[in-house]
């Protein structure tokens, strides 16, 4: 292993699952630690392996880095999931920094620092089109990464220059890279031929070696992208980027034109299951709410109804097992483990007593619909109307979940005109009742149905597109925190209780996930300039600025609205 990728694995790893910190120095020992028995060179590893790994991380099998990666801070910030307990602070919005930082650690320990290894070793080795693919999981995994913090070391890396701390980049360079390397991969890998297909059949848990699933793939991510920065898009274009034109580019082929969901189905374990086991994790308000309120024929496809009985602070009995779905409010200050949240509903398990086999969820075939239903309300693109995009995504969306969770949640099957009835549906969010606590209690927020009305205003035919996504996109907690928090939409019932001590404001809600406490010990400076790049795009009009929940990342801009 060569002295810069040591330092990057060292310097960037966080370490809030092992303990301490690995970094005593950037030098000391280093020839002795390089050449240990235990240390292990990723080049050494067979040619499939080193490919394997970035791209099952993306969502990690292991669990205990699930656990760090999302599970305590976006699965609950993006409005899916939510602590049944008061042991973990981010629950409160009682920012916790040995809590903050799994997606730190997941993407350089895991994606970035063999994705990047491996499309500099491919490139020189001529096999471009596996340089592409590497590009592609790259680029979905910085994405979520800038998602969650904004400014990340990036280009620093790459670069090799300093070996001693990394800056970081502004959100608008790696954006722009990002897209970058996009076209780089889809030309390169459009032009792939058998003997390096072969190789790419070796590895490949997204697509199965088909590379035109591929390039739907990169061109869907990039549609993301150019949404992404719909409040930027005077900065963008001054950076280069022409979003319109990115947009129209990626438009033309995406997962829209096959339907197919990318599963990773390879025996490795889903451990969204065992954070319920562990009984660590529940459903959030907000998703049971808009399910329950708007008839969505996907709800037992996603949960299960009350686990046991449910009781108040009598110790009566307000709801028995099996009645209802029931969700948890966000930051309701709730009590220690072994209380009465612990019975709201829970994760399917059907009739294979657990889900802990299902397919591990990368990209949804129906958020391509609902990107191409946006960019046609946005910039015009296409010739389908956003009416249908809008209603093809929802009717994708039901059959790819009763196909992909249908086995696992003891579902064969919707009534019939089920999904008729919810497209043409007019009923809407139900108010938040907590059988527990009623003062936990909350009025419905959202408004809208999901019948389209042509009609409408943009910005209410924008709130049914991202809502309807929104529902679609369920587990993928990274995607769908971030283009809430772009749009609003749906609207979140607001925190019940505030503890991060004025970082986060209780009506705006968690903005970004803060830096762990590892990544100050091991490489401040860089922090430092990460900081700095924060308050440069802040637009926060609550007064928070600085490494905090509250402050808003350079595409979350407070400053424009979404039209």
């Amino acid at each position: 292993m060569n002295r810069n990728n040591y330092l990057i694995y060292v310097i960037l790893m966080v370490l809030p699952l092992f303990g301490g910190s690995l970094l005593t120095s950037c030098t000391d020992g280093f020839e002795k630690m390089n050449t240990s028995d235990v240390q292990v060179d990723p080049a050494d590893l067979p040619f499939d392996a080193q490919f394997t790994e970035p791209m099952v991380y993306c969502y990690p099998p292991q669990q205990n880095m699930f656990q760090f990666w999302t599970n305590l801070t976006i699965d609950m910030y993006g409005g899916y999931f939510m602590t049944p307990h008061g042991n973990f602070t981010n629950a409160d919005m009682g920012e916790n920094r040995g809590h903050s930082g799994g997606m730190y650690e997941n993407y350089y320990l895991h994606i970035f620092n063999n994705s990047r290894r491996l499309i500099a070793q491919s490139d020189a080795d001529g096999n471009k089109g596996l340089a592409g693919i590497m590009r592609v999981v790259q680029s979905y995994g910085t994405l979520m990464t800038t998602d969650a913090y904004g400014p990340i070391p990036y280009s620093s890396i790459l670069s090799g220059e300093n070996e001693v701390y990394f800056e970081f980049d502004s959100q608008k360079q790696i954006f722009k890279s990002m897209i970058e390397d996009l076209d780089i991969a889809i030309k390169d890998i459009s032009a792939m031929e058998a003997d390096e297909i072969a190789k790419l059949q070796a590895f490949d848990s997204w697509c199965g070696g088909d590379t035109d699933l591929w390039v739907k793939a990169a061109n869907t991510i990039k549609l993301r992208l150019a949404l992404r920065l719909s409040k930027r898009e005077p900065e963008a274009l001054e950076a280069g980027m022409n979003l319109k034109q990115i947009a129209t580019e990626a438009a033309a082929n995406t997962l829209a034109t096959v339907n197919k969901d990318i599963l990773i189905d390879k025996n490795l374990e889903n451990n969204m299951w065992l954070m319920f086991a562990w009984g660590d994790c529940g459903f959030n308000a907000n998703l049971v709410t808009l399910m329950s309120g708007m008839n969505d024929p996907r709800q037992p496809l996603y949960m299960t109804k009350n686990t046991g009985d449910i009781k108040n602070e009598a110790g009566e009995v307000t709801m028995p097992e099996g009645t209802d779905y029931v969700g948890i409010r966000f930051a309701s200050g709730l009590p220690p483990k072994g209380n009465n949240w612990a019975n709201f509903s829970g994760w399917i398990q059907g009739d294979n007593g657990s889900s802990y086999s299902m397919p591990l969820p990368i990209m949804k075939a129906a958020e391509a619909y609902f990107l191409l239903a946006e960019a046609k309300l946005r910039w015009d693109i296409g010739s389908s109307t956003a009416q249908e995009l809008y209603e093809q995504g929802i009717r994708v969306s039901m059959q790819n979940e009763l196909d992909y969770r249908g086995d696992y949640a003891g579902v064969n099957n919707y009534e019939d005109g089920a999904i008729d009835d919810y497209i043409n549906g007019t009923s809407t969010q139900i108010d938040f009742v907590d059988p527990a606590d009623p003062a936990l209690n909350s009025p419905a927020l959202n408004k809208l149905s999901v019948k389209w009305d042509e009609g409408a205003t943009k910005e209410e035919k924008l709130e049914r597109i991202i809502t309807q996504k929104w529902l679609a996109l369920f587990p993928l907690s990274t995607e769908g925190w971030a283009e809430q928090r772009r749009t609003g939409y749906p609207h979140f019932f607001p925190a019940f209780v505030n503890k991060s001590g004025g970082d986060v404001n209780k009506e705006e809600g968690v903005r970004r996930v803060i830096f762990s406490g590892q990544a100050y010990d091991a490489n401040e400076k860089g922090v430092n300039t990460g900081i700095e790049l924060l308050n440069q795009s802040n637009t926060s009009k609550t007064g928070i600025s600085g490494d905090k929940g509250g402050t808003r990342i350079w595409w979350d801009n407070a400053d424009r609205g979404n039209f």
